[in-house]
């Protein structure tokens, strides 16, 4: 965990500086546009995560996001489509790089579902459940990811987990800029 941190950490700094929800001026309608920026990526990934054969300790099933952004998106102002960005996983190791970019958006979602809540009226009910994700549950859930991608990846496996978890914030970097896919 801590090397994957340190590899990925400027691509991780460089997507959280083109996330506008913390911005003072944030609008229903800009945040609406956002939520569908990162179902471009969510939602392709997801599906393709859902192929592969994941080991049990990283309970797929309970960490899917997809269903909470849809949620989402269904109680704000409805925006125009984003053309889907995911980045191709050639297998086990690369999935487990992305979810751990998917994993770790929990974290900092729980400060932003409390400014969404000032700055918008939304609570996980009417517009915040991605970012309010696992809620109390959070720190838990990733201590659970981060013992079971210790425990589950080979040394020999470390540089496809980092290039997964690269590939990952490329495709939420290239969404958030408006690049093609």
């Amino acid at each position: 965990m801590s090397r994957l941190k340190q590899a990925t950490q400027r691509q991780h700094q460089e997507v959280e500086a083109l996330m506008p929800v913390m911005q003072p001026s944030l609008s229903r309608e800009a945040y609406a546009r956002l939520l569908r920026q990162l179902h471009a990526v969510v939602g392709p990934l997801e599906a393709g995560l859902l192929t592969l054969p994941l080991p049990a300790p990283f309970e797929i099933d309970l960490r899917l996001k997809e269903p909470l952004l849809l949620r989402d998106l269904a109680a704000l102002p409805d925006t125009p489509p984003v053309r889907p960005a995911s980045p191709h996983l050639a297998g086990v190791p690369e999935a487990l790089g992305a979810l751990y970019v998917l994993e770790g958006a929990t974290l900092g979602g729980q400060v932003i579902t409390r400014h969404l809540r000032r700055r918008l009226g939304l609570t996980p009910e009417s517009g915040s459940a991605y970012f309010h994700g696992y809620g109390p549950a959070t720190g838990r859930m990733w201590q659970a990811f981060g013992e079971a991608l210790d425990g589950q990846v080979a040394l020999d496996d470390e540089a496809r987990v980092i290039g997964g978890a690269q590939k990952t914030f490329q495709a939420f970097g290239d969404a958030l800029c408006g690049v093609p896919a």
